[in-house]
């Protein structure tokens, strides 16, 4: 939590920086990522959602940014995690004796460093390719929810010991198609990402398993296809732009 508070405070230096000096060539975009994931994140969750927000700054074509990401989806593949404490149903019984269902969602953050370059489609079109790569970190866990009633199996002195909280250092490559038509004033863009993080369980015992968990570095892959949007602030000229 305090790292991606630190990060986040970092992303928002960058945007007063670019307000105040009104640097040509600079933008920010507003991102959506429907995100894949591959190899052995694939065998902990099912497909889900990014949502957040790129700063990039352009100087003679050469890119550099930062980004903050948050990961959401509903899709978690452990059936057994409450298998010691839980019905046959796969219901579990709250503190009035009653039959309570556990909702199990994916939470996420990921935020990198970016660095790259700005390919030009044509000089008489003002759309640009942005390819930019960079590293940073990535953290996942499973969000444990109830119908709001009081289930000490899960309070907040147990929850940890099934959530699977992982992070770790990761890199990302991007290519963007950055839509800038002169005669509008919303900016849009399509493209597609390629997240390799290398992660381990923070969790040191495992509940739902009764046994230690796995602590060693794994590989963890993300394909994503995303668009955005970009909102100028203003205008010198035909080629050049100030964006927000």
């Amino acid at each position: 939590m305090k790292i991606s508070v630190f990060i986040l405070l970092l992303f928002c230096s960058f945007i007063s920086f670019s307000q105040e000096k009104k640097i040509e060539n600079q933008l920010i975009t507003f991102d959506y990522a429907y995100q894949l994931p591959i190899g052995t994140l694939s065998e902990s969750f099912g497909n889900n959602s990014s949502i957040g927000m790129t700063y990039l700054k352009n100087k003679s074509t050469f890119l550099y940014g930062i980004d903050v990401n948050f990961q959401f989806g509903n899709q978690v593949r452990n059936d057994s995690l409450f298998k010691l404490i839980a019905t046959e149903d796969g219901f579990l019984i709250n503190a009035s004796g009653e039959l309570d269902e556990v909702l199990l969602y994916e939470r996420g953050f990921n935020s990198h460093l970016l660095f790259g370059k700005d390919l030009q489609v044509s000089k008489n079109i003002p759309s640009r390719i942005y390819l930019y790569g960079g590293i940073g970190y990535l953290q996942h866990k499973i969000r444990i929810e109830s119908n709001r009633t009081d289930l000490p199996q899960i309070s907040e002195d147990y929850i940890k010991g099934y959530d699977n909280f992982t992070n770790g250092i990761s890199t990302k490559l991007c290519i963007k198609y950055m839509y800038f038509d002169k005669n509008t004033n919303i900016k849009l863009y399509l493209g597609s990402e390629f997240i390799n993080a290398f992660t381990k369980n923070n969790r040191p015992y495992n509940f739902g398993e009764m046994e230690l968990n796995n602590t060693d570095f794994k590989l963890e892959q993300i394909i994503g296809f995303n668009f955005g949007v970009i909102i100028p602030i203003n205008r010198n000229n035909e080629e050049k732009f100030h964006y927000y």
